[in-house]
């Protein structure tokens, strides 16, 4: 069955608002009867590692002393399984006095869990592949490929339905930022793409989906990290661009999921000297934060901070001043900051000083307490564990998701018609990473040998020397075709993406390989334009199990290849670019 989904609801369509004024009576009780103490720690996300531990473990009694000690008012997930969430953070909502925000970085959808492959041994009766999770996605460019919002809608609903089963209530996506820099180390894939208005549209689309599922959502990273060539994790970019540049660029998807009722936007480690002449990072900022994103794009939801511990703010602030630039600025929530004791002291210390006013405090106290009660802790703070088997990892909502990465497929290049395999193809399949990782290429294998005459697996790293380099060379010529797939995808505090000499050399000498080579961009799709052209050239846009098995059938042709370019490949391929198999 084939699940179609072309147009959104008519009634989702409408403009939504991020205001969340519908329980005044609990959130004015609420704010009253709390110290200005409590006041303070609503304003910290801290993180939890939500791992099952005895609970006089020193994990356990960490998060203890956050609710007790500082009165935090919000988690962010480090951590943790579809059954160790729930049971670790109903307790903690039972001991805290006010409800508990509970986050996560749901870019992938609810995918905390471990997953689990058959081995040599085992009765064939077990499953040979359980994601141990909830639905996982693939990436927001392979979606951005498809050109369809309703596929971005579906993505937002599921990971919604199935964080809430597990007690989760806030979700850090969609990524709003607009990837037009090609050698963007953080974003890349993370984005829908390179168009404003295709990310617009998508960026909404999911923004709605998370409101049926009553998730908040959240639009990051403002005022806009697509266009840098630094990871903010390691060090704070520097951006030349004026108020135009942004609205005719980095604001339009800001501006859509706004509109489609995001409750939170989540700022970024990056400097706009022509908007803040004081340099100081977008989050510690109050010309972007208050006068760009509260009065220019008129938001009225929760704005909270990216990391506090990476190096765009620690090279340069105290946790202390760090937290109460925010807050000056018109951030209401400090997400993981480094040195939690000198952060809420320090806010503290601001108000004993008259430095913050009570009433800014008490205004993003406000607008949290407002968002618990849209999202309903006013009412149920703890979720039932047994409704958990009946909603995450729904077969249904696997469906979508298979049938999503399906239509992300991109055929760049099939200059020989190699395409689709004839039954009787030997196919080699060799996987270049960074670093070792035996998961890579096993679903893609699994998929081609039940199609193909036979199908074998090789996997080359950085650590493969150039002796084995060689022999796989000679080994590929045993075959008719080789499939090579190659897995880079951007990671925080990394970087730069590399491979080592022997693999560099090899994925160049692609292009003069005696047999059909089939080049698999699995994850960065702008390697593609990095090395010789092959015979094929295909991208799902990520490295996921989904992302294999879609790739497999495409090349078999059991499914049809529709998917489009969402990005520029310099030198090589325009956005749009796209065969139809």
């Amino acid at each position: 069955m084939r699940l179609s989904f072309l147009v959104l609801p008519a009634a989702l369509l409408s403009a939504a608002t991020a205001s969340f004024a519908q329980s005044d009576r609990w959130i004015d009780s609420t704010l009253a009867s709390m110290t200005l103490e409590e006041r303070v720690g609503q304003l910290f996300v801290v993180e939890l590692a939500a791992v099952y531990t005895h609970e006089s473990d020193q994990a356990y009694q960490y998060a203890l002393e956050m609710v007790n000690r500082y009165h935090v008012g919000s988690f962010i997930l480090g951590g943790g399984n579809v059954l160790d969430i729930p049971i670790i953070t109903n307790r903690l909502q039972n001991v805290s006095k006010v409800p508990l925000f509970i986050n996560g970085d749901l870019e992938a959808g609810m995918t905390y869990g471990t997953p689990w492959r058959l081995s040599r041994g085992w009765t064939e009766r077990l499953p040979r592949f359980i994601p141990g999770g909830g639905t996982q996605f693939i990436s927001q460019m392979g979606i951005g490929a498809t050109g369809n919002p309703r596929y971005a809608f579906e993505f937002g609903r599921i990971t919604a339905r199935e964080a809430r089963a597990v007690g989760i209530h806030w979700s850090n996506s969609p990524v709003a930022d607009v990837n037009s820099n090609a050698d963007n180390p953080i974003i890349n894939t993370r984005s829908y793409g390179e168009d404003p208005a295709l990310v617009a549209r998508m960026v909404a689309a999911y923004v709605h989906g998370a409101r049926e599922g009553r998730m908040l959502s959240t639009l990051k990273h403002f005022p806009g990290h697509g266009d840098t060539r630094d990871d903010s994790h390691m060090k704070l970019p520097v951006l030349p661009f004026n108020q135009a540049r942004l609205d005719s660029v980095e604001f339009i998807p800001f501006a859509a999921g706004i509109k489609a009722g995001a409750g939170a936007v989540m700022t970024s480690h990056l400097a706009l000297p022509q908007i803040d002449t004081a340099g100081r990072p977008a989050t510690l900022s109050h010309p972007v934060m208050t006068g760009l994103l509260r009065r220019h794009l008129g938001f009225s939801g929760i704005i909270v901070t990216d990391g506090m511990r990476m190096q765009g703010i620690t090279d340069h602030f105290s946790s202390g001043e760090a937290a109460v630039l925010a807050i000056d600025a018109g951030v209401d929530a400090v997400l993981g900051i480094e040195d939690i004791d000198q952060g809420y002291k320090g806010v503290l210390q601001a108000v004993r000083t008259g430095r913050l006013s009570e009433e800014r405090i008490n205004a993003s106290v406000r607008r949290l307490l407002a968002a618990k009660a849209w999202v309903g802790l006013d009412k149920q703070r703890t979720v039932n564990i047994d409704s958990i088997f009946t909603i995450v990892g729904d077969p249904r909502s696997q469906k979508i998701s298979e049938e999503i990465s399906n239509a992300s497929v991109t055929l760049l290049r099939d200059s020989a018609q190699v395409l689709p395999l004839p039954p009787a193809t030997r196919l080699q399949i060799v996987t270049v990473a960074e670093d070792p990782a035996p998961a890579f290429g096993t679903e893609l294998l699994h998929e081609c040998e039940s199609t193909l005459k036979s199908a074998s697996l090789v996997r080359i790293s950085n650590e493969t020397g150039q002796e084995r380099i060689d022999e796989i060379r000679i080994l590929a010529r045993q075959h008719d075709v080789m499939l090579v797939g190659i897995y880079l995808s951007v990671v925080a505090w990394k970087g730069d993406r590399t491979f080592a000499r022997p693999l560099e050399h090899f994925l160049a000498s692609l292009a003069d390989y005696p047999i059909p080579v089939i080049l698999v961009a699995f994850g960065d799709p702008y390697i593609l334009g990095k090395f010789p052209t092959t015979q094929v050239v295909m991208t799902p846009y990520n490295g996921t199990y989904l992302a294999e098995r879609s790739i497999a059938k495409a090349v078999c042709g059991t499914i049809a290849v529709t998917g489009k370019l969402p990005v520029t490949i310099p030198g090589r391929y325009l956005r749009g670019a796209g065969l139809v198999r």
